[in-house]
């Protein structure tokens, strides 16, 4: 504990000499502690980066958000239309590299990216362009090169190459076709686990995956996220059952949404229940103890194995009912 909140002093000394540059009054600044995930560090074993929120001088209505890794370094630039450190994006987003290199460039409008998403090696050249398309609900890659500034694809044909975050591990390659995967590709899941699958634009078709024990697994659906038994329609009702309206929620008038992360581990069981979001008044802490009542989930499975899964979701309260 004395050591995190030394780190806080030394690295609030260097916030505070980075905003005054902009010359932004101390109170309308926020510094927050974070995680990988993103959410509130608890310690200094879990802290990963400083977010910074400073007040807009040329748009009343937008903050500045910086993100610092431990070594000082910018991690992110962008705004946000509140100074909260769970962030409303709006415009455009620059992540870094921590060698201060960019590593993507995405436009935000209503905290929706829109448009093609732009990355880059560690090296500085250009990696891939691709886009979501939530109509289809399907990520459609435009553009992709090598390392070394070669064309791998164009006009979404061509080949593609996955790394892993710090490219360090290929996590797939194959061919793509108007935007999507298809065919064969091949690849890792992490450095205990490959595999093989074939796609048919962009839905996986059959495949398989071996593990480093010499384990053989078939599969047909390459990505399968945790659901609570029955579905979503099943987990409202379990909600919808079990929650009980704090009465101090009540008294005044608290309603809102409270954002709760937990893991659903390869048994199914929910674990590491923490609020990222709360409103307070009870809420927060009627969602933990609702949670903990819940069945076991089904398990994601990654290329036909079980894995830990980590969900972030929302849940209700208003003064009619509370739910999912």
């Amino acid at each position: 504990m004395i050591r995190k909140a030394l780190f806080i002093t030394l690295f609030s000394a260097f916030i505070y000499y980075s905003v005054n540059a902009q010359v932004v009054p101390a109170k309308s600044v926020n510094i927050y502690y974070l995680d990988k995930a993103g959410d509130l560090a608890l310690d200094s074993v879990k802290l990963d980066f400083i977010r910074v929120i400073t007040k807009d001088t040329t748009n009343e209505d937008s903050y500045l958000v910086e993100d610092f890794y431990l070594n000082k370094k910018r991690k992110l630039v962008g705004k946000s239309t509140i100074p909260n450190y769970y962030l409303k994006r709006e415009g455009i987003f620059i992540e870094y590299f921590p060698n201060g290199r960019r590593k993507n460039v995405k436009n935000y409008h209503n905290n929706t990216i829109e448009g093609d998403e732009q990355y880059y090696y560690p090296n500085g050249k250009q990696y891939f362009t691709g886009h979501y398309d939530q109509s289809q609900h399907q990520y459609f890659i435009t553009t992709s090169k090598d390392s070394l500034g070669t064309s791998l694809a164009s006009d979404g044909n061509g080949s593609h190459i996955e790394y892993d975050d710090d490219f360090k591990l290929i996590k797939g390659r194959g061919a793509i076709v108007n935007g999507l995967k298809n065919g064969e590709w091949k690849g890792n899941y992490n450095d205990t686990l490959s595999y093989s699958c074939v796609y048919t634009m962009g839905k996986s078709v059959f495949g398989t995956s071996i593990s480093k024990a010499g384990n053989v697994y078939h599969f047909t659906n390459d990505n399968i996220n945790p659901e609570f038994p029955g579905g979503d329609q099943k987990f409202g009702l379990f909600l919808a059952r079990q929650i009980h309206y704090p009465a101090a929620a009540k008294e005044n008038n608290i309603q809102g949404k409270v954002f709760i992360n937990f893991t659903v581990d390869k048994q199914g069981k929910l674990r590491n229940l923490k609020i990222v979001r709360g409103i307070g008044s009870g809420c927060d802490d009627e969602v933990i103890r609702v949670l903990k009542l819940s069945p076991n989930w089904n398990p994601g499975k990654v290329y036909g194995i079980p894995v830990d899964i980590s969900y972030t979701i929302p849940i209700s309260f208003n003064l009619q009912t509370a739910g999912y």
